[in-house]
Parts: C-alpha cells; structure tokens; sequence
C-alpha cells in the first residue's frame, strides 16, 4: 500500500527567471511557480524575480518595483502563513548600485509597513541586489537561511550580494537595525 503525500514546499520562487535564482529553483525547499496567482497556502516564502536590466529611465524602475508592491500585497492577503518576501533584484542600467540600494531599501520598508498595517502582522521583506552574484548555490543557501528566521529585528531591508556572500542575512539584518 503506498501513501503519495505531497508536502508543499516552503519557499515559492516566482517573476523573473534570473540566472542566479536556477540553483535556489531546483532545491527540495522551493518550488517555481508561474505566477502570484499558482501560490498556495502551504508556502511560507515567496521569492520574486525581478529583471531590471532592460529599464530605459527611472520611471520604469519606479514602475516595476511598484508592480512588485502589488505582488506583495496580493500574496499577503491570500496566504496566512507567509512570512517572508525576499525581492531578488538584477542590475539596473538605470541607477547606480548605491542609488539602486537605497531604493530598494525604500520600497522593502514600504512593503512590510503596508501589508503591518492592511494585515496586522509582521511579514519580513528582503530585497537582494543579485546582479553581481557568482555563487548561485550560495544564494540559495542564505535564501533558505533568511526564509527560516521566524523572528528578525529588520521587518524590512535591501542588502547587496557582496554583502549576503561574505555573512547571513539576519545578521546584516541585526547589524543594519542596531
């Protein structure tokens, strides 16, 4: 007699199929999804694609980043038990790195106080500047690490990958806080 159970696993990947996400894809924690819409309530983490290297102009940037926000919100308001959205983010021809860090940084601690306040809880966001990434098994592993914080000081924060490479989010997260 064979039992097929099916776990859902915890971490969704979704958007943007960057290069540097397809180790992250194919381990047993994460499953890719076409869309925010083919989520389900057994994930407790969502990853999302976000490709900003054909960007014109900064109103385009402003654009998907806001269309990303909506993502967001979309998923917090379907899946009670999502805890964390980590916003995987190429280079932008657009902004400069540091420009470009501290937007995202921006519209994470956006993210995170809109879905507080729309959902009365606490869902952690992480944006990840991953255009300079070498070790895409690297970044799966601090991904993992992050997605299975159950509590964090930083509800919402952007970090660079040469950052996340040398030390684990949470404590770039703790330091950034403090």
């Amino acid at each position: 007699m064979s039992t097929d159970v099916r776990v859902t696993p915890p971490i969704a990947v979704i958007g943007d199929p960057l290069d540097c996400l397809t180790a992250l894809r194919s381990a047993p924690e994460a499953l890719a999804v076409d869309s925010e819409h083919d989520v389900t309530c057994g994930h407790r983490a969502v990853v999302i694609g976000v490709d900003i290297t054909q960007l014109r102009n900064r109103r385009q940037l402003r654009t998907v980043l806001r269309d990303t926000e909506l993502q967001c919100v979309t998923l917090a308001g379907r899946l009670r038990r999502l805890e964390h959205v980590v916003l995987a983010v190429s280079d932008s021809p657009v902004a400069a790195d540091e420009s470009l860090l501290r937007t995202c940084d921006a519209v994470a601690r956006r993210i995170h106080s809109r879905l507080e306040q729309a959902y009365a809880r606490t869902i952690i966001i992480t944006a990840v500047l991953i255009g300079r990434c070498d070790d895409g098994a690297r970044l799966a592993e601090r991904l993992n690490a992050r997605v299975r914080q159950r509590e964090c000081l930083d509800g919402g924060i952007a970090l660079r990958w040469t950052d996340i490479a040398r030390a684990p989010i949470g404590d770039l997260g703790t330091n950034a806080y403090l």
